[in-house]
C-alpha cells in the first residue's frame, strides 16, 4: 500500500482556503514498474489547469519472513508550480526489490518540464529526464528536450517536438540519438461511469526513421465506482526497433489499479 502526503509552499491557513487537501490511497496489482519504461506516460503526471504550489511525498514498504525474505520500497517526491501563464512539475523516484537480500530490481527516475500556456489552444513545453533500470536490459537512459502542445478538444491533447536521447546499455556502451517526438492523449465516457484513455506516443531517428523509432500505447479503463473510489485496468505496450543488448524489442504489461480520493474529508 503506498500513502501519499501532501503539503505545501504556501502558509498553512492560506493554503486550506485556497487549495483543497488531496490524499490518494493506491494499491497496484501485477503492474510493473511503469517508470522504468524508456516512454513514461507523462500525461497522467500532469496537473492541467491547477493553480497552485504543491509538493508532494509518496513511499511505500512492503516486507516478508519466512522461507524466503522479500523486502520492497518505493520513494517519490513531486514538486509542482502552477500559474495562469506556466505550469511546471518535478519528479524524483527511486525504488529497490531484494530477495533473500539479492537485489532483484532497482530504478531511479527524475523528470522535470515546463510548460508556457498560450493565449489560445498551442503551448510551448521544455523537459529533461534521467533514468536507471538495471534490471530492464539499460543503465541509463537521459533525454532532453522541447515542442509544441495542442489543445483538440477539452480533453484531447495532441503534442510535437525535438528530443536529445543518451541511453547507455550493461556494457557501457553509449548511444545518442536526436528524434522526434510526438505523442496524442485522449479520454471519452463509454459508459455511465466508465471512461476510455487512450495514450499514444512515436519517437524515430532523424537520421533513421524507418529502422530506429521507439513506440509507447497506453490503453486505461477507469470504473468511478463513486465520487471518491476508481478502479483502472490498464494494458500498456512498449517497442523498441533497436533495442540495447539483450533487451526484447517489445514489451506489455497489464495493471490494475485502486484509488480513493480523501478530498473530500477535508472541507474550506
Amino acid at each position: 500500500m503506498i500513502h501519499h502526503l501532501q503539503t505545501g509552499g504556501e502558509s498553512m491557513l492560506h493554503k486550506i482556503n485556497k487549495i483543497k487537501s488531496f490524499a490518494v490511497l493506491i494499491m497496484c496489482l501485477g503492474a510493473a514498474d511503469l517508470m522504468g519504461q524508456a516512454i513514461v506516460n507523462i500525461e497522467e503526471l500532469r496537473r492541467e489547469g491547477e493553480i497552485g504550489f504543491f509538493t508532494n511525498i509518496s513511499a511505500g514498504l512492503d516486507a516478508s519472513r519466512g522461507n524466503r525474505d522479500r523486502d520492497y520500497y518505493s520513494l517519490r517526491i513531486r514538486f509542482d508550480n502552477n500559474s495562469e501563464d506556466a505550469e511546471s512539475f518535478l519528479i524524483l523516484q527511486q525504488t529497490e526489490r531484494k530477495s533473500n537480500d539479492i537485489v532483484m530490481d532497482k530504478s531511479k527516475f527524475i523528470h522535470g518540464r515546463y510548460i508556457f500556456i498560450g493565449e489560445d489552444t498551442l503551448h510551448w513545453e521544455v523537459f529533461a529526464q534521467y533514468s536507471e533500470n538495471p534490471f530492464r536490459n539499460y543503465k541509463k537512459r537521459s533525454v532532453l528536450g522541447g515542442g509544441l502542445r495542442f489543445e483538440l478538444s477539452k480533453s484531447g491533447r495532441l503534442g510535437a517536438g525535438l528530443l536529445n536521447e543518451e541511453e547507455t546499455d550493461l556494457t557501457g556502451k553509449s548511444k545518442i540519438t536526436e528524434r522526434l517526438g510526438f505523442y496524442f492523449h485522449t479520454d471519452f465516457d463509454i459508459a455511465e461511469n466508465i471512461s476510455f484513455d487512450p495514450t499514444i506516443y512515436f519517437q524515430p531517428s532523424i537520421e533513421n526513421f524507418e529502422n530506429d523509432y521507439k513506440a509507447s500505447m497506453i490503453l486505461a479503463v477507469d470504473f468511478k465506482v463513486n465520487e471518491n473510489f476508481k478502479i483502472r485496468m490498464q494494458y500498456s505496450s512498449f517497442h523498441d526497433s533497436d533495442p540495447p543488448l539483450l533487451a526484447e524489442k517489445t514489451d506489455d504489461s497489464i495493471s490494475t489499479m485502486f484509488s480513493y480520493d480523501l478530498s473530500k474529508l477535508w472541507k474550506d
